[in-house]
């Protein structure tokens, strides 16, 4: 068989074309025809020859591909911030501002204060009200027609500081509410009466006019003197109520006086072994028969 040697191939035609051609053999040794010269050279194929030649392509192809010129001609992205000048040569020019990151504790930097608040006003705690006092409350609970176990005691004062409502067909109802006023001035005068004023925690004042509520049997100081004729006068504590059975009476008194009638008119009635007496009260609306205590 006629084999053909790779130095003799030529153009179609048999003829040389006149370019310069390559003709390689097996044992490394290639001819090189230019210009109608032979040049012989070695040559060596190795894979380590085409990896050399693929990075080749691939610079290549990346000087004829710039992405970050699309990057920044677009504007920018992914946090990229793109400034247009004016370069040199009268032209525009492109720069792209690079997105960085807040530094961290770590690297440095100081974490962000909060903003200081002034704090605002603080309301004031309203003032807890003082509890009523029991006596302000007691005296405003009285009302006219109120029976109380209030006397006079013998020496000018009440025996109780409160009034205290009772019924007024009890034996120990001694005194009566007649009027409800601001002032004991307002108050009408005379035997067998008395004016009760208070002030309220407050300042205001109120003030109870006060009947005394007689009754047979109950007894009373009062200070006698005998007559020239051999009868006895005398004066009488007559808002007082006083143990008949006490054997002494209030300084300035000398005799304890017992109740046997209350008259709205007419003359007591006399008795055969003691004189009896009289009292004129409320202003004469009333009469007050007592004879003196054994």
């Amino acid at each position: 068989m006629y084999s053909r040697d790779p130095l003799d191939d030529v153009g179609q035609d048999g003829a040389d074309g006149g370019g310069p051609r390559i003709s390689a053999r097996a044992d490394n040794r290639s001819t090189i025809t230019l210009a109608g010269r032979d040049i012989n050279t070695t040559y060596f194929v190795s894979a380590s020859s085409a990896a050399l030649a693929a990075f080749v392509g691939l610079v290549v192809l990346l000087g004829m591909w710039q992405p970050w010129q699309e990057t920044a001609a677009t504007g920018g992205q992914n946090h990229a911030e793109t400034t247009i000048g004016t370069g040199p040569s009268g032209g525009s020019s492109v720069r792209t501002a690079p997105y960085r990151e807040p530094p961290s504790a770590e690297e440095g930097g100081e974490e962000p204060e909060a903003p200081e608040t002034s704090p605002g006003p603080v309301p004031s705690a309203s003032p807890t009200p003082d509890p009523p006092d029991p006596v302000d409350m007691a005296f405003a609970s009285v009302r006219v027609g109120t029976c109380l176990a209030v006397y006079d005691a013998g020496w000018g004062k009440l025996n109780q500081e409160r009034p205290v409502a009772v019924d007024c067909g009890a034996d120990f109802a001694f005194s009566k509410v007649t009027m409800v006023t601001t002032s004991a001035s307002n108050c009408p005068a005379g035997a067998g009466r008395w004016g009760w004023g208070h002030t309220n925690g407050d300042g205001s004042s109120i003030a109870l006019c006060l009947d005394r509520v007689f009754a047979a049997g109950q007894c009373f100081p009062a200070t006698l003197n005998r007559q020239s004729d051999g009868s006895l006068r005398g004066t009488a504590q007559l808002f007082s109520v006083w143990g008949c059975d006490r054997t002494r009476v209030p300084s300035g008194k000398n005799a304890l006086m017992v109740i046997t009638a209350v008259l709205n008119g007419g003359g007591c009635p006399q008795r055969t072994d003691r004189q009896t007496l009289s009292w004129q009260v409320f202003s004469g609306a009333a009469t007050v028969c007592a004879v003196q205590a054994n």
